[in-house]
């Protein structure tokens, strides 16, 4: 190696070497037999090298040291490759839209993910969870695998004859029919067991990524004695929710404590990220327990916390009551009052709250999970937990009780919650749709009803799911020619100052893009190999 001086670039006044003299000093045109030698051992050494670089499989760079710079990166690679999965617990009535749903997700992830999106360093690769066994009448796993995700098929995650009963527990004869799929919905869990991979996201397939999650990925990745994850460690502030730094402080998710979010998080190993569900429960009585949201998880892959979680299940440490802080698991309060208590929602809430509270990190919903939800009360509705948007100034009508309610108490406890007021936050700014209240986008449905909030960005919602559609390969070009609809509106669209305009158009071209060509009649996706099909960002 060659010493350079002067910042880096040869001094023009170094000392040279003076080239030999008299009789045996070679032509300086020809080159010597040793000479030739120790050139082509150079030569073959380095290209021994390029190949083994190139060849030698890699899902992560060293944590310790500093990459922030981009030209450290080596061109063809990630810093490191994160894993996403998807779980099917039964194939059935979701088979017709599967693929569809499977493919616009993937290629969501792919145009977030390196090399697609330049400001991505992470990789991805896919995974689906199936259960088995293996139905082979059942068509998800080819359809599964066509749209480019690995399929795995996993063993039943636990066997409810064999969790125990200790007094008053209420989980052996409950967890089957527990939340969407009873003991079945325990498959997410298998992400854990994704060890190839530093970190891995599972989300549900009505979920659509907007966002690279790097800001997530390099506090994982990065250790806070580097400079990049001290960075990364302050900028992710801007993603948690705000209920974590008070549960951080004072136990409690709405009141807050003396410390800034800077000094909470600037030594932090984080092991998971997630959202909490708050419209599952009663303000001000259970904000305190709240179940997670079952369609988005990040996890630091480890057999040890899967078994640690399996086992949490099978102690049977689950006990009956609705609301009560003695309830539910280990009586710490995750009881009934949860959906899907006794599964993913309120075993993983107990989890990360009371035995992992310093390492799981809950994200700002409308940021990560986004499905357009009010972040309060509205007295529309006599159940609080009733969903209903703020109403739009021009809708309102005082002579109608149903164009005249309002909001009340934020649904986490806290008196002001404006930063999670999911239904009018810039779907621009958010890294995941979630279309749970919004639907899935090739449900074709109306476009021109308006009422609250809620409605325009869950139009805006739809339309990114179009847009990534358009990007997989022969899905774009739709003609807008046999779309019907009316062409006077209205069509909602958002202003820059967070005020929905109304114009003429016809929602159907501006929202569902040609594949939509009326209420109920989806363009559906043929199904095929798109792992042999290559696109490019448009």
């Amino acid at each position: 190696m060659v010493a350079l001086q002067n910042g880096g670039h040869r001094s023009s006044s170094s000392r040279r070497t003076p080239p030999p003299s008299g009789p045996t000093a070679p032509n300086s045109k020809e080159w010597s037999s040793v000479q030739k030698r120790r050139l082509l051992i150079a030569l073959a050494f380095a290209f021994v090298c390029v190949l083994r670089w190139e060849a030698a499989p890699i899902l992560s760079l060293p944590a310790g040291e500093d990459f922030s710079n981009a030209h450290l990166y080596p061109p063809t690679r990630p810093v490191a490759t994160a894993a996403y999965a998807v779980s099917i617990t039964t194939c059935g009535k979701m088979a017709g839209r599967l693929f569809d749903a499977a493919a616009v997700l993937r290629r969501s992830i792919e145009l977030n993910s390196w090399p697609l999106n330049e400001n991505s360093r992470y990789g991805a690769k896919f995974y689906a969870f199936m259960l088995k066994p293996v139905n082979p009448s059942d068509p998800c796993a080819e359809r599964l695998a066509l749209a480019g995700w690995e399929v795995v098929h996993e063993d039943a995650p636990i066997y409810p004859d064999l969790i125990k009963e200790p007094e008053g527990s209420a989980l052996k004869m409950g967890i089957r029919s527990d939340g969407c799929c009873g003991d079945r919905e325990l498959i997410k869990l298998a992400t854990y067991k994704l060890t190839d991979h530093q970190f891995a996201v599972h989300l549900d397939l009505d979920t659509l990524v907007v966002h690279p999650f790097d800001e997530l990925f390099d506090v994982m990745h990065f250790s806070n004695d580097t400079a990049v994850g001290r960075r990364a460690r302050e900028k992710l502030g801007e993603v948690v929710a705000p209920t974590y730094f008070n549960r951080r402080q004072t136990g409690d998710p709405s009141h807050p404590g003396n410390l800034s979010p800077k000094e909470i998080l600037a030594n932090i190993t984080v092991d998971a990220y997630f959202t909490k569900d708050y419209n599952m429960i009663v303000p001000g009585k259970q904000h305190r327990n709240v179940g997670i949201q079952g369609g988005f998880l990040v996890v630091r892959p480890s057999y040890a916390t899967y078994t640690h979680l399996i086992s949490l299940v099978y102690s049977g440490e689950f006990y009956g009551g609705f609301g009560s802080p003695t309830s539910g698991w280990f009586k710490k309060g995750y009881g009934r009052h949860i959906w899907g208590s006794m599964t993913i929602q309120g075993l993983m809430a107990y989890y990360f709250d009371v035995e992992q509270l310093e390492h799981s990190v809950e994200l700002n919903r409308c940021r990560y999970n986004n499905i357009a939800d009010n972040a309060r009360v509205s007295t529309f509705a006599r159940n609080p937990k009733y969903p209903r948007g703020t109403l739009l100034p021009f809708v309102r009508n005082a002579s109608n009780p149903r164009y005249f309610f309002d909001d009340t108490q934020c649904r986490d406890g806290r008196e002001s919650c404006d930063e999670t007021n999911c239904q009018r936050f810039p779907v621009e700014k958010a890294r995941v749709l979630h279309y749970t209240y919004c639907k899935m986008p090739y449900k074709c449905n109306w476009c021109n009803y308006l009422e609250t909030y809620k409605e325009p960005t869950c139009y805006a919602m739809v339309k990114k799911w179009f847009e990534v559609r358009s990007t997989l390969p022969g899905e774009g070009n739709r003609t807008l020619a046999d779309v019907e609809g009316d062409e006077k509106g209205p069509v909602a669209l958002y202003r820059d100052d967070g005020e929905v305009e109304v114009v003429e158009g016809n929602c159907f071209k501006e929202f569902y893009l040609g594949y939509c060509l009326k209420k109920g009649e989806y363009v559906a996706m043929q199904a095929r190999n798109l792992t042999t099909q290559r696109s490019e960002i448009r």
